[in-house]
């Protein structure tokens, strides 16, 4: 047989005609994502636009028969032809009773129906939120628009939302996604692989998708789950969406506004489809707050939980985010069709800080003012197309590019300006050192929230006792940038079995600069007071730490007016206040060398899966994805003077198998079982080459580019009821287990006879993190009269884990049993929700439990930093004045919920913050 019999035999199945029928399920509200299409007993869903398609064996009239919660069911029949059936739009008309026109019009009733839809006929575990759901609820972000989901939590900055965690496991371990594509990071305080949430607004989402295991067309990066945020996409209409919000923050004493507008429309006879989106969102966020430190490298054991220092901390900070999203969409006709989706986010963060510390072994007192303007943006740009090629294949493709930056802009560095004065203390314990009562070796000490520095009367602290004694100015930036392309190919053989495959190609440049000049005062003459260079009073901002009845009033001071600050670092004040430059940062100098590093990360990955319908319950879905990383990172080794460039190579292989079962018990009964292989790569400051060695004291610090991925074995179990109306329950488990967990090691180098202590991040063997999850949510429409309103949506999620740390005591390794770091073992979040007629309002609470945040591996567990339970309270309203214009209540953070962290035990605080309420009250108006 020749070569090209051969391949035609190959070829002879995708390239022969087959019934195929296409179609959209609409209503007037919009697509019908996961309606349900039934010919003859074959079956098949629509997608997130609201497109399905059917393979058929034969030609002739059938009846399509559709179904989606709250509307009633339709039947079509359909005369097949042979190849391609081209049915349109088909509209879908609200059921006429209590599950009917009332919910589907509801607020937010018409998003728990997609939402549970997506779910209940997705192949793997997933849950999802649509845009209109995130609409009702007060949340400004991304981060904040999912925390309601089930197994969620985030970490918050300035009392917003940054950082989102799936079942309480590492945030770098979840994968966050713009369209299918992992979103590059910067930001000045982390080199890691967080995403940074706050920069992007929650009005450019069309829906989140959180898929907790993953299937083989996804990127295989996702330990704890995958994110994928859905960008609004051209709509089947002409639609034209305007909001508009005033507000304020409490601990600020500030306004606030946003504003946003979608519109949206379809020309050229519905072949070209378009939507621009805008929002803007400028508001003062505050903290008020205490850190102390401890002295847990002390080597006497009692005196190791001393109080080093305290601090009181205030910060203001002026945020603007701004977001534009642009989608096109071309139809060439029923079978090609390209699409363009742009993104543009920007993120200005005008942080005005003053902190005040007390260093109590020192004898004296600072304070630090600091200002400047962060500004974070966000590109993402992706050209797509989708092909029918036969009956049974379709392809589609996609190229972009994906890019954030971090700099600091007016001025474009970071001033930050220490005063200090000797101070007394008084109330020290017997040995001369501060403490809380509970470790002072004589009782004698503070407690929580009343930690005091107790300054003698004879050394006040004042402006004119305050002496500049340094300034230092950052100059930092930071951008990672993605270039892909991507592709596959699905082929449909029967209604039975679906055939996929695709390959995706990343290239990733990241890039970190961090340094900074130090100038010190008072080397050259006197150093200039506080007061000569020009005060303004504290921002008390309704009372510095009014939340504990304001114990530090006396010893809080007027600050040197942030206006000033930048003159500081001029040439001109340099000279005019003879500051003395002790380090001056650069790429190529000691100080300075280490803090830049480059990297180039390229990702090839290719996978193949199937969906086979073993059944008319059974489901089989699986495959192999594998993706093949060569990164290559270059920073510098310092050796006392000597600066040496320093380049590393590494690749490797992530093999990640995949399989999932679906179980239909009943039409309301599922049972999910998943196998998959997923992996979680090291941070870029671990991959950081750059090497230190202090040989007075014999000390050697490096980072690590030949670290491996942590890699995790999941399985996981899931049971899900749906009610006959809007709700369902379900309740599941799962377990990871891990290798290659990335920690930071210390050890001991032998060099020229010399005995070196070396610090470097490696690989952990193993670890394992296992937890279960419920959720209940219930919209009570079968109640008579007023009570039909009511709806809860609850959830719960329970983490463990286990890891060996190891460390060193008397130069003897000794391993201690502990959790994974930031792992919460709780999660919990409860709304509840009353809706009916024109009035809508939901109260909803998030908790997170307590969690490890910081290792201390010399000084041991008990000395471990801890993450305090936090418990938050918000709160949401609209009225419908007219079916087009709705007016809505937001509020935040209504109790005033303090975040903690603690050292070794609860009552050993090592930071305590506190952010009070922020709202705003707005109209939302669709025009058409």
């Amino acid at each position: 047989m020749s070569s090209r019999l051969l391949l035609l035999i190959l070829l002879l199945p995708v390239f022969c005609t087959a019934q195929q029928i296409r179609g959209s399920i609409l209503s007037k509200e919009g697509p019908l994502p996961s309606a349900t299409i039934v010919i003859d007993g074959a079956g098949a869903q629509t997608d997130l636009s609201g497109v399905f398609n059917i393979t058929l064996r034969k030609t002739g009239k059938v009846t399509l028969k559709i179904n989606y919660v709250g509307f009633a069911v339709k039947t079509i029949t359909v005369d097949v032809k042979p190849g391609l059936n081209q049915l349109g739009a088909i509209m879908m008309e609200p059921a006429n009773d209590v599950l009917g026109e009332v919910v589907v019009k509801g607020a937010s009733a018409g998003s728990q129906i997609r939402a549970i839809s997506i779910k209940k006929n997705a192949p793997g575990i997933m849950e999802v939120l649509a845009a209109d759901a995130i609409g009702k609820l007060p949340d400004r972000n991304a981060a904040e628009a999912v925390q309601r989901i089930q197994g969620v939590s985030i970490e918050r900055d300035q009392g917003e939302g940054r950082y989102v965690s799936v079942r309480g496991t590492p945030i770098q371990w979840s994968a966050t996604l713009l369209n299918g594509n992992r979103l590059p990071t910067a930001s000045l305080d982390y080199t890691d692989r967080r995403i940074q949430m706050d920069i992007f607004p929650s009005e450019l989402i069309e829906y989140v998708q959180l898929s907790k295991a993953i299937t083989p067309d996804m990127e295989g990066d996702a330990i704890g789950g995958s994110v994928n945020f859905i960008t609004k996409a051209a709509p089947q209409s002409r639609m034209l969406r305007i909001n508009a919000a005033g507000g304020y923050g409490d601990q600020a004493r500030k306004g606030s506004y946003n504003a946003s507008i979608v519109y949206g429309d379809r020309l050229l006879k519905g072949k070209l489809g378009f939507v621009v989106s805008a929002v803007i969102w400028d508001r003062t966020s505050a903290q008020d707050r205490y850190n102390m430190n401890y002295d847990f490298a002390n080597p006497d054991v009692k005196q190791s939980y001393s109080i080093t220092d305290l601090q009181l901390r205030d910060y203001i900070a002026h945020r603007k985010t701004t977001g534009l999203n642009a989608g096109l969409e071309y139809k060439f006709n029923d079978r090609h069709k390209v699409q363009f989706k742009g993104i543009y986010s920007s993120f200005l963060d005008g942080q005005n800080v003053r902190e005040t510390y007390f260093y109590f072994n020192n004898k004296n007192a600072t304070i630090t003012d600091r200002a400047s303007h962060y500004f974070t943006d966000l590109y993402s740009a992706e050209l797509s197309g989708q092909s029918v090629l036969s009956g049974k294949l379709t392809l589609d493709w996609a190229a972009g590019m994906d890019k954030s930056k971090f700099r600091f802009k007016d001025p474009g560095y970071y001033p930050m300006a220490t005063f200090q004065q000797a101070v007394a203390y008084e109330g020290l314990a017997a040995d001369g050192k501060k403490y809380l009562a509970m470790d002072a070796p004589d009782g004698k000490g503070d407690v929580i929230d009343a930690v005091l520095p107790h300054i003698s009367a004879n050394t006040p602290i004042t402006a004119d006792a305050m002496k500049l004694s340094q300034v230092i100015m950052l100059r930092a930036t930071n951008w990672e940038e993605n270039k892909r392309f991507n592709f596959n190919l699905k082929y449909t053989p029967s209604e039975k079995l679906m055939l996929k495959s695709g390959g995706k190609f990343i290239h990733k440049d990241k890039v970190v600069q961090s340094p900074y000049n130090v100038y010190i005062a008072g080397m050259q003459g006197a150093a200039p007071s506080m007061s000569s260079l020009g005060t303004e009073p504290f921002p008390y901002n309704g009372g510095f730490l009014s939340e504990i009845h304001s114990p530090y009033n006396n010893v809080i001071i007027d600050q040197m007016a942030l206006g000033n600050l930048k003159s500081l670092v001029t040439p001109e004040g340099i000279s005019q206040y003879k500051l003395y430059p002790f380090q001056v940062d650069s790429a190529t100098n000691a100080s300075g060398a280490t803090k830049y590093f480059s990297g180039v990360e390229n990702v090839y990955a290719l996978y193949v899966m199937g969906e086979y319908k073993a059944s008319k319950k059974i489901t089989l879905t699986g495959g192999i994805r594998n993706e093949y990383n060569k990164v290559t990172f270059n920073g510098s080794r310092v050796n006392g003077k000597q600066v040496t460039a320093i380049s590393q190579d590494n690749s490797y292989n992530a093999f990640l198998p995949m399989l999932h079962v679906k179980y239909n018990i009943t039409d309301k009964d599922i049972l999910r079982v998943a196998y998959t292989r997923s992996f979680a790569r090291a941070d870029f400051n671990n991959l950081n080459p750059g090497t230190t060695q202090d040989d007075a004291n014999k000390l050697i610090t490096r980072g690590n580019a030949a670290l491996k991925p942590t890699f995790a074995n999941n399985f996981d179990l899931m049971a899900e009821h749906y009610f006959g109306g809007i709700g369902m329950v379900n309740v599941g488990a799962f377990y990871k287990k891990l290798t290659d967990l990335v920690y930071t090691n210390q050890s001991s180098e032998n060099i020229n006879g010399i005995q070196y202590t070396v610090s470097e991040p490696q690989n952990l063997q193993g670890a394992w993190l296992a937890g279960f999850e419920a959720g209940f949510v219930k919209r009570f429409t079968g109640l008579p009269g007023f009570w039909k309103g009511f709806g809860v949506d609850v959830n719960y999620t329970y983490t463990d884990s286990r890891v060996k740390i190891p460390r060193f005591v008397n130069n003897q390794k000794i391993e201690d049993n502990s959790v994974i770091p930031k792992q919460a073992k709780h999660i919990f979040n409860a709304s509840l929700l009353y809706e009916y007629g024109k009035f809508m309002a939901r109260i909803a609470g998030n908790y997170k439990g307590k969690y490890l945040d910081v290792i201390r591996q010399a000084a041991g567990p008990d000395h471990y930093r801890w993450y305090a339970e936090n418990f938050t309270v918000d709160f949401s309203a609209s009225y419908a004045i007219t079916p087009k214009v709705r007016t809505f209540l937001e509020l935040n953070n209504i109790t005033n919920a303090p975040v903690r962290y603690y050292h070794g035990t609860f009552d050993r605080v090592e930071q305590a913050e506190w952010y009070s309420l922020r709202g705003q009250i707005g109209v939302s108006v669709k025009i058409f």
